[in-house]
C-alpha cells in the first residue's frame, strides 16, 4: 500500500475538492470535445498529488482550526497544473515512453498535441491563480515557474557534463524540483494568515522536500523502481543525465575506471549499466546518498519545529518520514 494513504485519507474532502476544481477547470464546456478528450486522459492516471497535498497540510498545519477556504483549493489545483504541464513537457523532451502506468501524453496524441497542452494548462492555471486573489501569491507562482523552467533547461543543457559537481546539481534540483514544493508550504501557510516568519519557514520546509524528493528519485532510478517512480526505470540513464549517484560514483572512481564509466555513459551502453550500477552499490554511493538524505529530512524537520504542537503540523513530518523511506532502503 502506498504509505501515504493514510495522510490523504485525513484531508479526503480537501483533496476530493482539488480534483473536483480540476476537472471543472479542464473539462470546461468553453473547450471541444476532442480538447476534453485529452484532458480526461490526463486526469485518468492523477499521480501522487503530492504538491497539492503539501498545501493544504501547510494551511491547516497553521490554522489548525479553521476549514480550508477555497482559495487554498484554487492554488493547490493551479500548482498542480503547474506540475502536470511540466510533466507534459519533460516527456517531449526526454522523448518517454510512460507516465503514471499509461503512455505519455505525446505518445498517445502525437507531440503537436502535448506541446499546445502544456501552454493551455499553464493558461488555466493563471485563470486560478487570478480568483485566489492575492498578490503575493501570485508573484512567487511567478517566480517558481521561472525557477522551474531555467532548472529544467540547465538540466537538458548539462546532459553528458562528467564535471558536474554536487553543489552545481543541487543548485538544478532546487530549482526544477524544490520550487514547486516550496511555492506550495508556504502558498499555504501564507492563505492560513500566519504572522511572523511561519511562512518562511514553510518555504524552507517545502525546499528541504523537494531536495529530498528528487535525491531519493535519484537512487530509485539507477535502482530500476519503477513502480516508485511511476516513469521507465533508468530513464535519467539512456538521457545521458548526470545524476547524484553518478556524480559521487565517477568522484570516487579511479582513472582507469572513471574512463570506463564515462564510455558506458557516453554511448547509453545498458549492458555497461550493470557494471555501473554494481559499482555503485559496492562503493560509497549509497552511503553518501543516504547522508544527504538524512540531512533533508533533519532540516525538514528542523524548519518546522516552530509550528505549535497540532494535529496536522505532525503530518507534515510524516510526509518527511515518508519521502526520505524511500531512499533509506538501500
Amino acid at each position: 500500500m502506498n504509505p501515504l494513504v493514510p495522510i490523504y485519507a485525513v484531508f479526503a474532502s480537501e483533496m476530493a475538492a482539488v480534483d473536483a476544481e480540476l476537472h471543472r477547470a479542464l473539462l470546461s464546456s468553453r473547450y471541444s470535445p476532442a480538447i476534453r478528450n485529452v484532458s480526461a486522459y490526463l486526469l485518468a492516471k492523477p499521480g501522487k498529488r503530492l504538491r497539492p497535498l503539501l498545501t493544504v497540510a501547510a494551511y491547516r498545519a497553521l490554522a489548525p482550526d479553521c476549514p480550508v477556504p477555497n482559495e487554498v483549493i484554487k492554488l493547490a489545483a493551479a500548482i498542480e497544473l503547474i506540475h502536470i504541464a511540466s510533466l507534459v513537457h519533460d516527456d517531449v523532451i526526454d522523448a518517454a515512453e510512460f507516465r503514471h502506468d499509461q503512455p505519455a501524453l505525446h505518445q498517445k496524441f502525437g507531440i503537436e498535441v502535448a506541446i499546445p497542452v502544456g501552454v493551455l494548462l499553464y493558461s488555466i492555471s493563471l485563470n486560478l491563480l487570478t480568483q485566489v486573489g492575492h498578490i503575493d501569491v501570485i508573484a512567487q507562482v511567478s517566480r517558481a515557474v521561472g525557477q522551474l523552467c531555467s532548472g529544467e533547461l540547465d538540466q537538458v543543457l548539462r546532459r553528458n557534463d562528467f564535471n558536474l559537481s554536487v553543489p552545481q546539481y543541487l543548485l538544478i534540483l532546487k530549482k526544477k524540483t524544490s520550487a514547486l514544493f516550496s511555492l506550495a508550504a508556504w502558498g499555504g501557510a501564507t492563505l492560513a494568515n500566519a504572522d511572523g516568519p511561519l511562512p518562511q519557514s514553510l518555504f524552507h520546509f517545502g525546499n528541504a522536500l523537494g531536495l529530498l524528493f528528487q535525491v531519493t528519485d535519484d537512487l530509485l532510478d539507477f535502482a530500476g523502481h519503477k513502480v516508485a517512480l511511476q516513469k521507465g526505470a533508468n530513464q535519467d540513464f539512456i538521457l545521458g543525465e548526470i545524476t547524484l549517484p553518478l556524480i559521487f560514483l565517477l568522484q570516487s572512481l579511479s582513472v582507469v575506471d572513471k574512463e570506463r564509466a564515462i564510455r558506458i555513459m557516453e554511448t547509453r551502453d545498458l549492458e555497461g549499466l550493470g557494471w555501473l550500477s554494481s559499482q555503485i552499490k559496492h562503493s560509497s554511493v549509497v552511503g553518501e546518498c543516504g547522508n544527504l538524505i538524512r540531512h533533508y529530512r533533519d532540516r525538514c524537520l528542523s524548519v518546522v519545529s516552530p509550528i505549535p504542537a497540532n494535529p496536522f503540523a505532525e503530518i507534515l513530518k510524516q510526509i518527511v518520514g515518508v519521502v526520505a523511506d524511500r531512499g533509506l532502503v538501500f
